[in-house]
Order: C-alpha cells, then sequence, then structure tokens
C-alpha cells in the first residue's frame, strides 16, 4: 500500500516557477488560490532576478521552484539567500512527465507547470549537494572525467602499437622502467604513427597528473566527512574516491525513507511494466545519479579481484550466478544489494551482514 511521504501543505503567499536557460529566465506568479497573476520573461542575470524576487516578496511570503539543469546552482544559491532554504524547490526534469510530454510544450506552459506542481505539493525534488558535499563532488566528477579521458588514449596508444606490431608491458605508465621501454618501442617505429604515439604519451602524461591531483582533492575532501569513512570501513570494495563519489552525489543516505528508496536513487532497481494482469520485466530503471550508480558497480567489480577477505565472498556469490544469468546482470544486482547495505548501515546502525546479503553454499 502507497502512502504519501509528506502531506501536501497549501502554501500561504505566491508561488513562482521559473523555466531556466542560459540567455533568459520564463518566470509564472500564482496567488494563494492557484491562479495565475504575472508571467513573463526576464534576463538570465542575478540583477533582474533579484530585481523580479523583491518585488514579489512586497506582496508577502514567496516560495519558487526551477528544474535541475546545466545552469540551475547560481539561481538556486542566490534564492536561498533571498528566501530561505525551506521555500526553494528543484524539480527532477526526468520525473516532470507533463512537461516533458507535453503536445504544447514552451517556456511559458513549462514555468506554469514548475509553479503548479509546487502549488498541489506534488513537485519531485532533488537533491542539490552544498558545502563541503558540493566541493566533493566537483572534485569527485573531475576526477572521473579525467580517468575516463586517459582510459580513452591508452586504448588509442595500444591500437597503434598493435598496429604497428609492438607491445609494451601492462602497467607500463606506472614504473619509469616500463615508461623507458615504451619510448624505446616508439623510437623504433617511423612515419607519421610514431609522431601519433609521441602525441598520446604527451597526453597520457597530462591526464596522469591531472587525475593525481584531483584524486588528493577527493581524499582531502571526503576526510571532512564521517560518512565517507564510515561506507569505506564497512563495505567491501570501497575505498576513499569510491566512498566520496557515493556521500557526494547522494548525500546523506538516512535522509531516504526506505533501503528500496535509497537503491532506487541509483538507477539501479529493476524496472517493469504492467498492464491487463500482464506484467513483463525491464532492464534497471538508470534513474538518478549516474556516478553513483558507477561508484557502486565499481565496488564490485574490485571485489571480483579479491582473493581473501570480504571482497572474496562477493566474488563467490558472483561467479556462482554467472553460471545461469549473464555477468552484467549479476554484477548490477549485487550493487543492488550493497546500496541496500549501506542505507541499513546508515539507519539502524547494522554492520554489513555478508552472509546474509551474499550467501554461498560450501562444497
Amino acid at each position: 500500500m502507497k502512502k504519501l511521504i509528506r502531506r501536501a501543505v497549501r502554501f500561504k503567499g505566491l508561488t513562482l516557477g521559473l523555466d531556466v536557460h542560459k540567455k533568459f529566465i520564463e518566470y509564472c506568479v500564482l496567488d494563494r488560490q492557484g491562479d495565475q497573476v504575472k508571467a513573463g520573461r526576464i534576463g538570465s542575470s542575478a540583477v533582474e532576478l533579484l530585481k523580479l524576487t523583491t518585488t514579489l516578496k512586497q506582496s508577502g511570503p514567496l516560495q519558487a521552484s526551477l528544474e535541475a539543469c546545466g545552469c540551475f546552482i547560481w539561481i538556486y544559491d542566490l534564492l536561498i539567500e533571498q528566501l530561505s532554504r525551506e521555500t526553494v524547490h528543484v524539480a527532477q526534469p526526468h520525473r516532470i512527465h507533463v512537461v516533458a510530454n507535453s503536445m504544447e510544450k514552451n517556456d511559458a506552459n513549462d514555468a506554469w507547470w514548475l509553479a503548479y506542481l509546487l502549488f498541489e505539493g506534488r513537485l519531485p525534488e532533488s537533491f542539490v549537494a552544498e558545502g563541503e558535499l558540493r566541493d566533493l563532488r566537483i572534485a569527485e566528477r573531475e576526477l572521473r572525467s579525467y580517468t575516463d579521458a586517459r582510459a580513452d588514449e591508452l586504448r588509442r596508444f595500444k591500437s597503434h602499437l598493435a598496429q604497428a606490431g609492438a607491445g609494451v608491458p601492462k602497467n607500463w605508465q606506472s614504473s619509469e622502467s616500463g615508461r623507458k621501454k615504451v619510448k624505446a618501442v616508439i623510437k623504433s617505429i617511423k612515419g607519421e604513427r610514431q609522431r601519433a604515439l609521441q602525441m598520446l604519451l604527451k597526453q597520457i602524461k597530462k591526464l596522469s597528473s591531472q587525475m593525481q591531483y584531483w584524486r588528493k582533492r577527493v581524499e582531502e575532501l571526503s576526510r571532512k566527512l564521517p560518512a565517507v569513512e564510515t561506507i569505506s570501513e564497512n563495505m567491501p570494495g570501497f575505498g576513499p574516491v569510491l566512498s566520496g563519489t557515493v556521500v557526494g552525489e547522494l548525500g546523506e543516505p538516512a535522509r531516504f525513507h526506505s533501503e528500496k528508496a535509497y537503491a532506487k536513487a541509483t538507477g539501479l532497481t529493476p524496472g517493469y511494466r504492467e498492464s491487463g494482469g500482464k506484467s513483463s520485466p525491464m532492464s534497471m530503471s538508470r534513474e538518478g545519479s549516474s556516478h553513483a550508480r558507477w561508484a557502486y558497480t565499481r565496488a564490485v567489480m574490485s571485489c571480483l579481484r579479491c582473493k581473501k577477505g570480504s571482497g572474496a565472498q562477493v566474488r563467490k556469490w558472483v561467479a556462482a550466478r554467472c553460471k545461469h544469468k549473464p555477468k552484467r546482470k549479476v554484477i548490477v544486482a549485487a550493487a543492488r544489494k550493497m546500496a541496500e547495505g549501506v542505507w541499513r548501515l546508515f539507519k539502524f546502525g547494522e554492520v554489513f551482514d555478508l552472509a546474509k546479503a551474499f550467501p554461498v553454499k560450501s562444497a
């Protein structure tokens, strides 16, 4: 049986809906009865937004809503300063289907729907990181970006070497002797491929230094948050980077009302469609934070390399189920179990029970 997490309470004041764009902001204002009393467009600048909110506040209390997008953070911070954290709401774009799937979609209608959903108390809200959490989120996203970029360059580098019939040690970039061998191999290759390899080598070196910088920043910022250390100490496969990613993306796990809700925020939960009494399963929902989903799946993959300890039991559980199901699905299922374990760890203080979450039959 479903029930509302929070009851809708009518706001005794004006409701402002903001459809944010890079160059302008479309706005709509509803009164206490939900009727539109004002609408228009202003420039996307702090001066014009302050002028609008100052004018509206003269008529009484004011609450505001806007969508999470690529340029909403500065508006969110400014509105909190002018109003309060309790009266500023950020909507999840993927869950406002009435806006996205409308047959009459335009900026004015989008602003009206944002105001109306907030007025009715039905706005699906998004988590916005602030303070230390925001700094950690920026650092871990930069680290992942440079990590992915270096991985792409390494694949191109290996492809060029394979085309030239040459090979290098597996982890050549982590040792001085390995790097010397690579330089010697590049000198033996002639033509444009040699120039391509030399440029790729410089790019890999630059990306590696940037990775090291952001990794140190993530570790430094993680030390300020006890939740990161708690996950690292109690969950298999997690280190400072993965734990910092989970906390930076989703915030405090205990803020979710159930373990299923927390797992759903990672997008690791399976979907389904039911109609006419027939139900058909679907793949994982992929809703919520893709970075948190990446962290949980990488934690499982790090357990697959463990030969002893808590990670070894996760590896055995995955190996046993891979005999009957695709490996990718099994990894997602294990990551979902870990996400539920993290929630129970913070909500009830329960130590993660490996035997219960990942039972392995003895031979």
